[in-house]
């Protein structure tokens, strides 16, 4: 990291003539990945600045779109290239560009109909994965298990290689409860695996899919969740996921964010209703993060569970997607609003080789999604997820 300099990247986008997305790997003469992003290419050429190794002397581009073709040129700053830079955006200011305009009916409100399962209040599956951190695991397990109203419920651990004596107690302590089952899984982290793994072990009708950082707030949390993934009609159920200081976590997924995925409504305020009001209507959405996501198990079987390519990221995303082309819809629930403990205290890092395979799949599989969620006003930015007004600038 200390001895990064400043590299342009200039990226020309010769097909399609439309804008598009794509995730840019730049490698090492020893082939090793020294920078990873990913972009949207708005303008024909779009010119980007970053730090990275001196040592680039490869670059590998990964997109979804078939027939595409992009030139990509780097170089290490200066005030040439700076003046070139400089040009790119006056020209991307000065040309003509359609103003962004409001479609609030890709805000699709989602009330649920009808019983997919043998009954209204099916067995549901809570499928939590972890690794030791014993305290967060059993206040996940209190609030989200113990103290849950459901009627018909069961607790699946993955044990992901725990070797801490306060996990073990507190393993100990939970196998004495009715209808727990841990799974003890010895291997390198792969969370689509440990799903699957517990998925396997799971006897409801209905998988919860459950970060062990995630704790419910009231007893009932598990109704309107659960009430939505039995409709027919859909293939997954997100909720509403709040920071410890009580903004939002997540609140659905949007695509093509930053070039790949995000967050709805991070940071906003838990009764921010957001633009059209997305944040606090339940909806269709493209996908839900696996931090909280319920599917019926007759969909999950059909899927194949998650894709265990994916090892780290976007299993969850990918899983919404494929859900999604099979004719299931993917909800979000502004209701419960549930706790994310964990997630407010990471700090930004570079991306670790699995992270970038793992996007650099994504984007080979589902570029061509990225390019324009159905489920998100086209009225408001790519560059983040603010929700904030579009700002029609070169390179968004």
């Amino acid at each position: 990291m200390a001895n990064q300099i400043p590299w342009q990247v200039e990226m020309i986008r010769h097909e399609p003539h439309r804008p598009m997305t794509a995730f840019f790997r730049f490698l090492n003469a020893a082939g090793e990945c020294v920078g990873a992003f990913a972009y949207r290419l708005q303008n024909r050429v779009t010119i980007y600045e970053l730090m990275m190794d001196p040592d680039v002397s490869v670059v590998q581009v990964d997109f979804g779109e078939p027939g595409a073709l992009i030139s990509v040129h780097v170089r290490r700053c200066n005030w040439r290239n700076g003046l070139r830079r400089d040009i790119s955006r006056l020209f991307g200011l000065l040309k003509r560009r359609p103003s962004a305009h409001a479609d609030p009916t890709r805000i699709a409100p989602f009330t649920p109909e009808g019983v997919a399962t043998t009954s209204a209040t099916p067995l549901v599956s809570l499928v939590i994965p972890t690794r030791d951190r014993a305290g967060l695991l059993a206040r996940a397990v209190e609030t989200l298990f113990e103290q849950a109203s459901w009627p018909h419920l069961e607790l699946v651990i993955v044990d992901n290689g725990s070797v801490e004596p306060e996990t073990f107690a507190l393993f100990d302590r939970l196998r004495a409860l009715p209808n727990v089952s841990i799974v003890r899984v010895d291997e390198p982290f792969n969370f689509a695996r440990l799903i699957n793994a517990g998925a396997r072990a799971a006897q409801g009708e209905v998988l919860a899919l459950i970060n062990n950082d995630v704790e419910a707030r009231a007893a009932d949390w598990l109704a309107p969740l659960v009430r939505l993934a039995i409709d027919p009609r859909v293939g997954a159920v997100g909720a509403k996921l709040l920071y410890e200081n009580g903004t939002v976590q997540h609140a659905g997924v949007m695509l093509g964010i930053r070039g790949l995925t995000s967050h709805a409504g991070v940071g906003r305020a838990a009764d921010d209703p957001g633009p059209y009001g997305m944040l606090t209507t339940t909806r269709r959405v493209s996908a839900v993060t696996g931090a909280c996501l319920l599917t019926r198990r007759d969909v999950f079987d059909a899927l194949g569970g998650l894709d265990e390519n994916f090892v780290i990221e976007f299993n969850d995303v990918d899983y919404c997607l494929r859900a999604g082309a099979a004719g299931h819809a993917i909800v979000y629930a502004a209701e419960p609003m549930l706790l994310h403990k964990e997630g407010a205290t990471r700090q930004a890092r570079p991306l670790r080789e699995q992270e970038v395979r793992d996007r650099s799949l994504f984007m080979r599989r589902w570029g061509h999604a990225l390019v324009d969620d159905p489920y998100y006003p086209p009225d408001l930015t790519l560059r983040d997820e603010s929700l904030s007004p579009v700002e029609r600038r070169n390179g968004e």
